[in-house]
């Protein structure tokens, strides 16, 4: 059954008898327990090693796994189902009402959290609406995965999210178009403004407009990332081209998206400045794949085509380079449904990591690029208790996270979400 309201209001809970990945790539345990104490994880270990508290909750999960709730570091909340491509000039999901598209973006971070996925990188939204959503879950209004909102995309004058045609009155509440020094300083001050939580601009153009090799000057890079970072805020970058992506990994950009024409020497660089690359394999392979299912044109499917092997390289390349990779997926990007961010692992699998090395991606290393590490990310004492529990051994069949029935209790700081383990 689906759980309630689910804060734990200080009582303790025990996991007991399952088998535990906690999320460091270490062996999995076996016949464990993990007690959680309110939001926190009191105590790890072996079933015989602990002593469940007097009177705490305690759940038998024999036979499945525990797992560190999963984080996706690539969505976009404010986009669903529907095609992408434009409509009369304006991006489909516009022509909607801000308060509905309030009501999407919630329902939308809800199946999410029911899939496992305890926390979000929402890379770009309208009206800054995942802002409002980050804040009304984190105040306890609403319920669902915690969400790092990087707000409005900036993006250059005819670039990649510049959405809006020259006919109509051109306003800054779609995408933050900036030019130049001053104007990518407004932008960035314009987000921070908002309260976001990341910055997130765009050093190459797309799939349709992927002659656009870099969109922002050197300069006007390194204006925006500086800025950023004296203003507290890390900086992800939709880069698919090379010029651009160099550009952006030598002005110090913290998280690289998409990435489909990494080279040797852009991995170096990003190795040796320690940034990480979020690989999106989804998006591309989706595109392909499923385009057509989704009722995008055959056009626009047949654009992509040529960038799914170069992708699934440049992720193969990092991967072997020892490029720090954490999962993100591009969810809301047609046809990458919300509620299916599991795929990106075993897409992963398909490309040379292990299920373990997927696993840490979605896990710990997802938490170190959003600087969320010392609380979450691994299964340990004294971090903040997000816990899944699946019927079943993903390392065994990565697939399994990707079914729903699967995905037996989500745990988030300590407030059960979704149960269906047996009474």
């Amino acid at each position: 059954m689906l759980g309630g309201s689910g804060k734990a209001e200080g009582k303790r809970v025990a996991l007991v008898g399952g088998v535990l990945i906690d999320g460091t790539g270490k062996d999995p345990l076996e016949n464990s327990v993990v007690v959680t104490n309110a939001a926190v994880i009191e105590e790890v270990g072996r079933s015989d090693k602990v002593k469940l508290p007097a009177g705490c909750h305690i759940f038998d999960v024999s036979g499945k796994t525990v797992m560190p709730g999963m984080m996706d570091l690539h969505v976009h909340l404010s986009l669903g189902d529907e095609p992408i491509v434009p409509r009369g000039g304006v991006m489909c999901g516009l022509e909607q009402s801000l308060p509905m598209l309030g009501i999407q973006v919630f329902r939308r971070a809800r199946r999410t959290l029911e899939m496992g996925f305890t926390t979000v990188r929402d890379v770009g939204d309208w009206g800054y609406a995942t802002v409002a959503l980050r804040d009304a879950i984190a105040g306890g209004i609403v319920e669902g995965p915690r969400v790092l909102s990087s707000g409005q995309m900036i993006t250059a004058t005819g670039g990649h999210a510049d959405l809006m045609p020259l006919w109509l009155e051109r306003t800054d509440d779609v995408t933050n178009v900036a030019d130049g020094v001053d104007g990518v300083l407004k932008a960035v001050r314009r987000q921070v403004k908002m309260h976001v939580d990341w910055i997130k601009f765009f050093a190459t153009g797309g799939v349709m407009d992927s002659y656009d090799e870099q969109e922002f000057t050197d300069e006007e890079m390194a204006t925006l990332i500086n800025e950023s970072h004296s203003k507290g805020r890390r900086v992800c970058t939709h880069a698919v081209q090379s010029r651009g992506m160099l550009a952006a990994v030598k002005a110090g950009v913290d998280t690289v998206e998409h990435g489909s024409y990494l080279t040797e020497e852009i991995t170096e660089l990003m190795i040796e400045k320690g940034i990480y690359f979020v690989p999106t394999l989804y998006a591309p392979f989706s595109l392909v794949e499923r385009g057509s299912e989704f009722g995008l044109p055959q056009a626009y499917v047949e654009k992509a085509r040529p960038l799914l092997k170069p992708h699934f390289e440049s992720f193969r390349l990092a991967h072997q380079a020892g490029v720090k990779i954490a999962l993100g997926t591009d969810a809301g990007y047609t046809p990458c449904p919300h509620g299916t961010n599991a795929f990106e692992l075993e897409l992963m699998v398909d490309n040379g990591m292990s299920e373990m090395e997927s696993i840490v991606a979605a896990t710990r290393t997802a938490a170190e690029a959003l600087g969320l590490a010392e609380k979450l990310g691994t299964i340990a004492q004294g971090k903040w208790a997000d816990l899944i529990v699946v019927d079943g051994n993903p390392l065994e069949e990565i697939k399994t996270l990707q079914r729903e029935e699967k995905i037996a209790l989500v745990m988030k700081e300590g407030s059960i979400f979704m149960n269906r383990l047996p009474d």
